[in-house]
């Protein structure tokens, strides 16, 4: 140890590394207390003093010790009055002091009070010590003292500041005597001074921690019984608890108020409040004294009462060493409950319809019962619910399952039975097993499910896909897992065809799903062992035959499935989850080829929902501008209606932020949702793209719907400053009939087909040397 912490620890009066002040409020409170609680008997041992020094006052010759007198009988007036007063405003359990600062006050005052006593003290002591005219009082002040210094860590153990304040005070008056007085003797009093001194430290050390190991233990027990009644009376059952003689010793509140006792139970017997509270409160066919007994019971036991006003009791026994314990619990609730849950195990809650559970049971039954006949099994999806879902919320979304589940079971009827099998799927169990007649119902429940609904003021549209298999033809092995296989197959291949489908299963649909999650697996890969690449295809202005914009298009080459089209594996990307991470590569390959084609032209990037749920596309965006170079006004996003459909508003906020970066804003596939409109009045685009279905169903001008749709939609797009192009163009007649509705632009086989970066821009070149000659569609064809 070094001997300053040496020092420092002979002059530590408490035993802990941290102050008083930081324990809780009432355990310090406590140990302030105390040091006040002795005040009227200390006033008449301090008083003592003073008449001590009254004597040293009339009697002694020398004016030093005069004086010293004086001030210690001053200063036994002052610790008198601090004391009593501290006394007077604690209270006698100190609540009304209700912080730490005002705990400290106290604390401070009485080590003010006391330590200025010892000071005169102490005077007084080397006074009579070294001056020749104290011999007289040496032997009572020497008394005096060792009385002041024995009682001080038992009078204020509470406060060892105090007590350091004191003895210090004291013993270096002393020690400084004695080396006044010089000589072996004075030494060796020095030495027994210290002694003492360490004597008192040790002792003030062990009585605060006592004390304050009781206190502590005091608050533990306080806080463990106030634990113990608040989670008494706040236990979810009732309890008593009886002693061997059958009397109550504990009750909560619940129980109380369960029974409607009025008076407390405590100390009452058991059997008394039996009969005066819980009896009169049983059903006509329970027994007051069934009751009595079951209470008396000393073994473990569980019963159940019904009371007259129909609420349903269940009480319970556990034996104790000293008696036994009794909770009871309103079941009422629970036993109705009961009564449900058969049919919530079976039926589903929002449609009505039988769950996948009961289904099963129905189609185990359907198999074993099966004829030479057999039946058939349909599986139900309902297209673009969860768009409807995630735009008008739950609510709405489960109204709408309720209907179309209405809607099913109209026209199976008596043919069959229909089951929810959980989010929007259905599944339809049918008599018929006669494709002809499958097909008419599957089309019938085609129709019931895509006509319009009207929930709650609001006006939806979905449709439904659906996959047919037939038993046994479909499940040889009769096993009801492959006949369910076999037409979840056929709805997968359905959803692939496109909305409201009907397949039935053929042994091809394996093979299909089989691929599709191979092509998942390569596909996580295909991005890290560069397969990924792009093709662009020239969007032309239609007046002046030049390029104004060429659209990125992603291409896969595998090594062993070779080229997969897009439409085969971008909704497979968009499933896993992966087209986010191919989406920014995307984005960043584009925009670096487009910084080696001419300033006009622009590049366009389609956009996929999950880049606009997932992950932060306005940052993806920046950041491909920003390592490649393009200026914004140069990239063009495209985005199709889908992407709007589900959170309206926070992606017309993020289209919002796009914007503002500079980008333009282009809406693909125009006319192929159902509410294409209301995003053109929510959002102003820079450019609409009329769905190439329009220019390969256009006969002529005037001569067809879809040349009228387009000329509508190029004359909303006038009115509304936006560029209209056309999709899909591969002849010079549709070229020539677009240019004559006045559409802005057109993208297509007839000017060129998907080429590569380096290609395109050896086209935008040549283009550029030759700006006053057209481009030759046979020439771009061949590009």
């Amino acid at each position: 140890m070094e001997p300053s912490s040496g020092m420092i620890d002979m002059f530590k009066f408490s035993s802990r590394s941290t102050p008083d002040r930081d324990l809780d409020l009432p355990v310090y409170r406590a140990l302030i207390v105390s040091l006040f609680q002795g005040a009227a008997r200390n006033a008449a041992n301090v008083f003592a003093y003073a008449l001590f020094a009254a004597f040293m006052i009339v009697r002694a010759g020398d004016p030093a010790i005069k004086a010293s007198g004086a001030l210690l009988m001053m200063a036994s007036f002052l610790r008198i009055a601090i004391e009593m007063s501290c006394r007077g405003e604690v209270g006698g359990d100190g609540a009304r002091l209700r912080t730490a600062e005002a705990v400290e006050v106290k604390e401070r005052r009485y080590i003010v009070a006391n330590g200025l006593f010892a000071l005169a003290l102490a005077l007084v002591q080397w006074c009579v010590l070294v001056l020749p005219g104290g011999e007289p009082f040496r032997l009572i002040t020497l008394a005096g003292v060792l009385v002041f210094l024995i009682s001080a860590p038992g009078r204020a153990c509470g406060s060892p500041r105090a007590v350091a304040l004191q003895t210090t005070l004291i013993n270096a008056s002393f020690c400084a005597a004695m080396l006044a007085t010089g000589g072996e003797t004075s030494y060796f009093a020095i030495l027994l001074s210290l002694a003492v001194f360490r004597h008192q430290r040790d002792s003030t050390r062990a009585l605060h921690q006592t004390m304050l190991t009781m206190l502590l233990a005091q608050r533990a027990a306080e806080d463990l019984a106030n634990r113990f009644d608040t989670a008494l009376n706040n236990m979810a059952r009732g309890l008593v608890m009886l002693d061997r003689d059958g009397r109550v010793r504990v009750v909560n509140q619940i129980f109380a108020t369960m029974f409607s006792l009025t008076a407390p139970a405590g100390e009452r017997r058991v059997a008394d409040v039996i009969a005066e509270s819980i009896g009169p409160m049983l059903n006509a066919d329970e027994s007051p004294e069934a009751m009595a007994a079951f209470f008396a019971g000393e073994d473990g036991a569980e019963r159940q009462a019904r009371l007259a006003d129909g609420r349903i009791l269940a009480f319970s026994r556990q034996p104790m060493p000293q008696g036994s314990v009794i909770t009871v619990a309103d079941v009422t609730a629970e036993y109705e409950t009961e009564q449900n849950i058969q049919r919530m195990a079976r039926f589903d809650p929002v449609t009505g319809l039988p769950n996948r559970a009961h289904f099963a049971e129905r189609l185990a039954a359907a198999i074993t019962a099966a004829g030479a006949d057999g039946f058939s099994l349909l599986a139900v999806d309902l297209d673009r619910f969860k768009e409807v879902n995630d735009a008008y919320g739950h609510h709405v979304g489960d109204l709408l399952l309720a209907e179309a589940a209405a809607r099913m079971r109209a026209v199976v009827d008596r043919l069959g039975l229909v089951a929810r099998f959980g989010g929007d799927e259905f599944m339809v169990l049918l008599d018929a097993a006669q494709r002809s007649a499958i097909g008419q119902i599957c089309a019938g429940l085609v129709r019931a499910v895509s006509a319009p609904y009207e929930l709650e003021g609001k006006s939806v549209r979905i449709g439904a896909s659906l996959g047919a298999a037939l038993f046994p033809e479909n499940a040889p092995d009769r096993k009801a897992a492959t006949l369910l296989q076999a037409a979840d197959m056929a709805l997968y291949d359905a959803k692939g065809s496109g909305r409201g489908a009907v397949k039935f299963f053929v042994e091809d649909m394996a093979l299909a799903v089989r691929r599709r999650r191979q092509l998942g697996a390569a596909l996580r890969d295909a991005l890290g062992h560069g397969q990924l690449t792009l093709a662009y295809q020239p969007i032309v202005d239609i007046r002046t035959r030049r390029v104004t914009a060429v659209e990125a298009l992603l291409r896969w080459r595998h090594p062993k499935f070779g080229a997969v089209s897009p439409s085969e594996f971008i909704p497979i990307a968009e499933e896993t989850g992966s087209i986010v991470e191919i989406g920014a590569f995307v984005l960043n390959r584009a925009c670096r080829d487009a910084t080696n084609w001419p300033a006009h032209v622009r590049v366009a990037v389609n956009l996929s929902a999950l880049q606009f749920e997932r992950g932060d596309l306005e940052a993806t965006v920046r950041r491909a501008l920003a390592e490649s170079g393009l200026p914004a006004e140069r990239l063009e996003l495209e985005i199709t209606e889908t992407i709007l459909i589900g959170n309206h508003a926070e992606v017309m906020a993020k289209l919002n932020r796009l914007t503002a970066l500079g980008a333009q804003i282009a809406l693909d596939d125009f006319g192929t949702g159902y509410s294409s409109l209301s995003y053109l009045n929510d959002f102003t685009f820079n450019k609409v793209k009329v769905d190439q279905s329009f220019v390969r169903d256009m006969k002529t001008v005037g001569g067809s719907k879809a040349a009228s749709i387009i000329r509508a939609v190029n004359a909303i797009g006038a009115d509304l400053n936006m560029t209209v192009v056309a999709e899909g163009v591969e002849s010079a007649e549709q070229l020539q009939a677009l240019s004559a509705l006045g559409v802005d632009g057109a993208q297509g086989y007839y000017f060129s087909a998907p080429a590569p970066a380096e290609e395109i821009g050896v086209l935008l070149l040549k283009e550029l040397a030759e700006t006053r000659t057209p481009l030759a569609p046979e020439r771009q064809r061949t590009a």
